[in-house]
C-alpha cells in the first residue's frame, strides 16, 4: 500500500515507508510509535499513517452447520480504512502523544487466529478472549500510568477499541468505566462493526468531534488484538 501511495501522489521516491502487518486490531499503537520515532522533530515535517483492513477477502459465508465462532467472526468484522497525520509541533492544539506501550499477554497466541482450509476460511475468536483481555487490562493500565504520576481517574476520555459487545462490556467492567465513558466506542461498533486497525481511529475521530476535548484534558487510547495484545497510548490536549 505504501508503495502505491508513493506513486499515486508522485512523492519523492526516497520517502521513508514502513509496513506493519499481521497485528490486526492492536496495530494502531505500534504504527503511531513507529511513525513518531521515524518523523524528524522538525516543525513542518509530517508523517502519515494509513490503516487498511480487508476482512471480506478472508471470510466465507457462514452456514447453520458452522461453529458459532465462525458465525460471530463473520458478523462482527468488516472492511475499513483510516488515516492520520503526525507532526512535531509544540504549538499544536492536540492531541499530543505523551507515552505509549504494547503489552502481550503470555500464552494467548491461539485466542485470535485465522482458520484456513481448501474450502473455508474464517477468523476464530476464543470464547474467553474478552475475559482474558479484561483480566490483564486493569493492571496494564495502572502500571502504564503510574510512572507518569497518573491514575486512571486522571483520564478524561477513554478511546477504546470496539472489538465487539463482550469486549466493550469486559473493558468497561475491568476499568470501572461509566456508560458515558464508553458510549462513543459502542456507537462506532453499532454503526461500523469491527474493522480492525481503523476502528480505533474512528473512535478517536468521533471522540474529538463529539466531546471536543479542551486544553489540559487527557485521553487514553486502548486497543486489544491478536497476541492477546493490549496497546495503550496517552494523549493530551
Amino acid at each position: 500500500l505504501a508503495h502505491r501511495l508513493i506513486e499515486h501522489y508522485a512523492l519523492d521516491p526516497r520517502t521513508d515507508k514502513y509496513h506493519v502487518t499481521g497485528v490486526g486490531c492492536a496495530s494502531a499503537v505500534p504504527l503511531l510509535r513507529l511513525l513518531g520515532a521515524a518523523t524528524p522533530q522538525t516543525p513542518g515535517r509530517r508523517g502519515l499513517v494509513v490503516a487498511a483492513e480487508s476482512m471480506s477477502g478472508l471470510l466465507v459465508r457462514a452456514t447453520e452447520e458452522d461453529p458459532r465462532a465462525k458465525t460471530v467472526g463473520s458478523a462482527i468484522f468488516g472492511d475499513g480504512c483510516a488515516a492520520a497525520t503526525l507532526e512535531y509541533d509544540p504549538a499544536c492544539a492536540g492531541p499530543r502523544i505523551v507515552a505509549s506501550t504494547v503489552h502481550q499477554v503470555p500464552g494467548t497466541l491461539d485466542a485470535v487466529r485465522m482458520a484456513l482450509s481448501d474450502h473455508d476460511s474464517h477468523l476464530h475468536l476464543a470464547r474467553e478472549l474478552p475475559d482474558v483481555a479484561a483480566a490483564h487490562l486493569g493492571a496494564a493500565v495502572d502500571d502504564f500510568l503510574r510512572p507518569l504520576g497518573l491514575t486512571r481517574y486522571a483520564i478524561d476520555h477513554w478511546i477504546c477499541h470496539p472489538g465487539g459487545r463482550r469486549i466493550l462490556d469486559c473493558v468497561q467492567e475491568a476499568l470501572e468505566l461509566s456508560d458515558a465513558a464508553i458510549a462513543v466506542s459502542r456507537e462506532v461498533l453499532a454503526e461500523r462493526g469491527n474493522v480492525g486497525t481503523p476502528s480505533i481511529f474512528y473512535v478517536l475521530h468521533e471522540t474529538i468531534r463529539q466531546r471536543r476535548p479542551g486544553p489540559g484534558e487527557r485521553g487514553l487510547l486502548v486497543t486489544i488484538g491478536p497476541g492477546v495484545t493490549i496497546g495503550l497510548m496517552l494523549l493530551a490536549w
